[in-house]
């Protein structure tokens, strides 16, 4: 019988006709110490397509079954080996565009987000237990549980924890996903040419009369180890017409979404309403004041309420200041307040299941502040850790599983 974990050498040969195959590996890895916690063969061959064909098609007629999408994986997560979160960073690796997304993906691969989910489900099992010996043995407990201590302790070790993931989410998913960046501005301000020029590549159509871009034109490239997905609007001015205001409706809806946007100022022009207006409506996102054509004139004064954002000036046509407004976005991506560092980060799915379980702790805590029958409250408990099991699979539904695992191509 082979060892387990020991290469051996040999041929894969057709039984019908007597005739060698390929020249293989071969390898056993015996339970409990494979991927998927099961016996495991494994036969390393040559990567030719007519080859790798030949053998499938014995193995096939031996009685070997073909793998679902992500069946491995799901194996691994169904025999204990691994917790849904960690089955999901596996997805996440293997599709990972940056170095961040692969930080990302291997930190809850190695378990980082099961602990703290872990340890965040162990505090309300601890407590839905204290709640639960007061009402079922009020005689034999020797402290009584005070309400308003239980709210302060599921608020101190439970939903701030929690709310912490859910922030990392929203701040720093991108390191994930990709930071999107839209570039805004007036017509002919030199927004394709900037687009041209970060990516180095003719992708927007440049001439000199505006309104050219009516479209969203949409391309990507990786700095400091991120990916940046990076996007030219329509030009925003007022009194357009009807097809230049769908282009400017969708500018206005994909700056919304970005993470930052590069505000694109001519400096040979001064400064209209519609400038003012628009900073106004996004005063609340991060705003990059690019002033662009200094080739023209080195004279343009901002707004004093403006001075205190970060500017760059450049000429998108002669490449002027191009490197320096590469090195402002590569030192926002690795600021304090936006890098990876150790954060474990959770994808949407994980984020909602937080949420979800945020709802029912806020309802227990507000049932112990208002003294209401401690029954209820254990209800809100039990509430709340059945939606963050979710996170690790404890509790999760079949359907949510086969949405998971069906993002997996087969053979993972």
């Amino acid at each position: 019988m082979p060892e387990s974990r020991r290469l051996y050498y040999g041929y894969i040969v057709d039984p019908a006709e007597n005739r060698r195959i390929d020249e293989v590996m071969f390898l056993v890895m015996r339970a409990p110490s494979s991927y998927t916690g099961e016996d495991v063969v494994e036969i390393q061959a040559h990567a030719g397509p007519l080859v790798l064909k030949s053998i499938l098609s014995l193995l096939l007629k031996q009685g070997v079954s073909l793998a679902e999408p992500g069946e491995f994986t799901r194996r691994a997560f169904l025999n204990g080996r691994i917790d849904l979160s960690q089955a999901e960073a596996v997805i996440d690796l293997i599709n990972a565009r940056s170095a961040s997304g692969i930080d990302l993906a291997v930190q809850q691969l190695e378990g980082g987000l099961k602990d703290k989910i872990q340890t965040i489900s162990s505090e309300l099992v601890d407590i839905l237990a204290e709640l639960e010996a007061n009402i079922d043995f009020p005689a034999d407990v020797q402290t009584a549980t005070v309400p308003a201590h239980m709210a302060q302790r599921l608020e101190d070790s439970v939903a701030a924890p929690m709310r912490k993931l859910v922030r990392d989410h929203d701040d720093r998913n991108w390191l994930r996903e990709g930071l999107r960046v839209a570039i805004a501005g007036s017509p002919n301000v030199g927004k394709s040419s900037l687009l041209n020029q970060l990516l180095n590549k003719d992708r927007a159509i440049v001439t000199e009369y505006p309104g050219t871009t009516r479209d969203l034109v949409e391309d990507g490239f990786v700095i400091s180890g991120v990916p940046v997905i990076i996007t030219d609007t329509a030009g925003i001015r007022e009194h357009p017409d009807p097809i230049e205001q769908q282009g400017i409706d969708k500018a206005f809806a994909n700056i919304e979404a970005a993470d930052l946007i590069l505000f694109v100022l001519d400096v040979s022009q001064s400064l209209e309403t519609e400038h003012f207006r628009f900073m106004e409506r996004f005063q609340n996102k991060t705003i990059l004041l690019v002033l662009n054509k200094i080739d023209l004139t080195e004279r343009f004064s901002l707004p004093d309420k403006w001075r205190n954002l970060p500017v760059v000036r450049i000429s998108a046509k002669y490449n002027l200041g191009i490197d320096g407004l590469r090195s402002l976005l590569a030192s926002y991506l690795v600021s304090s307040d936006h890098f990876i560092g150790k954060d474990i980060i959770p994808n949407l799915r994980q984020k909602q299941a937080i949420e979800k379980s945020l709802v029912s702790i806020e309802a227990a805590k507000d049932a112990l502040l208002k003294n209401q029958p401690i029954e209820l409250v254990a209800i809100d408990l039990n509430d709340a850790i059945t939606s963050i099991q979710e996170i690790t699979g404890e509790t999760v539904r079949p359907d949510i599983l086969d949405r998971i695992f069906g993002q997996f191509c087969i053979g993972k």
